[in-house]
């Protein structure tokens, strides 16, 4: 008899893809990011963020213990699920759909909101670190599809200037010039960065 319940347990929870943990994680990280959009950085406490996702202020603190801490799990979230990096073997093609989507990240009002907090807070040594790690989890997810387009022989230090390339033009304009970021601009930077990482001067 305890067998079977056992087995009956085990089934239901097999038929819970993610369970409540997947929901409470995606509840806290939309209410994290909403926030950060609305309110900015400063204003944003883990209490009103437990509050909005409706979970109890200790689940978010044991999972993510400080505020710099939550949203960058909370962006690294939302660029895995934003960011294109998967390569078709059609280099430039990839690269354009890699900027198409880091066109929208930094067009939109979490992804202003991201930029600011970094910008803003960039003297607090939680926010470093959380920015350094996020950037180094970014560049790792994004490698495997720029050494595609690159070249599979060329170094890491090759493969993330590159990346660095493909990506800086659009954080110019976004922070700096206030250019147009449209489809002519993320082909062009496509282009450049892709004949800049491939020719042989540049190696």
């Amino acid at each position: 008899m305890t067998i079977k319940r056992a087995g009956a347990i085990v089934s239901q929870v097999a038929r819970r893809p993610g369970g409540r943990s997947a929901r409470v994680r995606r509840a806290v990280f939309d209410a994290t990011l909403a926030q950060l959009a609305e309110r900015g950085y400063q204003s944003l406490t883990i209490e009103g963020v437990a509050a909005a996702a409706g979970v109890n202020k200790t689940t978010v603190y044991r999972n993510w213990p400080t505020k710099a801490s939550l949203v960058r799990a909370a962006a690294e979230d939302r660029s895995a699920g934003l960011i294109a990096t998967e390569s078709t073997g059609d280099a430039e093609r990839d690269l354009v759909a890699l900027l198409t989507s880091v066109a929208e990240s930094v067009a939109s009002s979490v992804g202003q909101a991201l930029i600011i907090a970094t910008l803003s807070e960039a003297d607090d040594p939680q926010v470093q670190e959380a920015r350094a790690a996020f950037w180094a989890q970014r560049f790792e997810a994004t490698r495997g599809l720029v050494a595609s387009a690159v070249g599979e022989e060329a170094t890491d230090a090759q493969i993330d200037a590159a990346i660095e390339h493909l990506i800086a033009p659009f954080y110019l304009r976004a922070l700096v010039t206030g250019g147009p970021i449209d489809r002519t601009f993320i082909e062009r930077t496509a282009r450049d960065a892709l004949h800049l990482a491939t020719c042989p001067h540049a190696r």
